[in-house]
């Protein structure tokens, strides 16, 4: 069975967690607002076509477990924005919107949001040009982050990975334009999630023979722990102490009975 990172939270006794956060239903008097990156994140949130009509829909874990701790906590399925990762947290904190979706633990920040525990773990690794590192991979340690000039999709916050400010391109809008990058020599290094990776080469042979390119390698990120992928709320969300519990109870329960791979795309 797979482990998850938790916060150290006070926990309030669940059933009256649950009665809270039901409340919250006619409190709001409308569904919660959720926003999650406008860059695909397979298998946690990305869109599909949906059924014989095609129409296209977001999916993903990340929705499916949102969607499961609301309707244990008794209130409607969230509303889900894609929009640009910056501007979603944004909009989060200064409650525009309720929940952000798929937030790394090294991007969480307590005095701004509300966090749940991490439901998936994920592990970084990055891709390098052969040719201009034919022995072996550029980075030994942390530190030599800062040396190369890394790419990420658009929104990536790299700096918490230790990438110099000044030496960032986070601009692409999907993987197929980072490992362009730098194939071309643009970028020196791209940072991206191995599941997301691992996922996208499953549903996409062009990009599969994409990253397997002669002249491209990859490697794991030094130094780096494993990473979790939590909810966030909006501190504004009326009993937001009470919804969190909700769902870490959810993504306990999930987790312990193996649900969770099964909800996964």
């Amino acid at each position: 069975m797979r482990r998850v990172p938790t916060l150290d939270t006070p926990a309030l006794p669940l059933a009256a967690a649950l009665a809270m956060a039901m409340a919250m239903a006619g409190a709001h008097g409308q569904p919660l607002r959720a926003c999650a990156s406008d860059a695909d994140f397979p298998p946690y949130v990305f869109t599909a076509s949906s059924g014989e009509s095609g129409v296209a829909q977001d999916t993903g874990l990340a929705i499916n477990v949102l969607q499961r701790a609301l309707r244990r906590a008794g209130l409607e399925p969230a509303a889900v924005q894609r929009l640009p990762w910056k501007r979603c947290r944004e909009m989060v904190a200064h409650g525009q919107l309720d929940i952000a979706i798929d937030v790394p633990t090294r991007e969480l920040d307590p005095a701004r949001f509300l966090a749940t525990d991490a439901y998936a773990t994920v592990h970084h690794l990055y891709f390098y040009s052969r040719r201009k590192h034919p022995d072996a991979a550029p980075l030994r340690s942390p530190d030599d982050l800062k040396r190369f000039r890394a790419c990420g999709l658009f929104g990536s916050n790299l700096t918490a990975l230790g990438a110099a400010p000044s030496r960032q391109d986070t601009g692409a809008k999907n993987v197929r334009s980072a490992i362009a990058k730098v194939a071309e020599d643009r970028c020196d290094v791209f940072i991206e999630f191995k599941e997301v990776i691992d996922n996208l080469s499953q549903r996409d042979a062009a990009l599969r023979d994409a990253i397997n390119q002669p002249g491209l390698a990859r490697a794991e990120l030094p130094g780096e722990a494993p990473a979790g992928l939590h909810f966030e709320f909006t501190p504004a969300t009326k009993d937001g102490v009470a919804l969190r519990q909700s769902f870490n109870a959810t993504i306990r329960d999930l987790t312990r009975n193996g649900e969770m791979e099964r909800m996964t795309p």
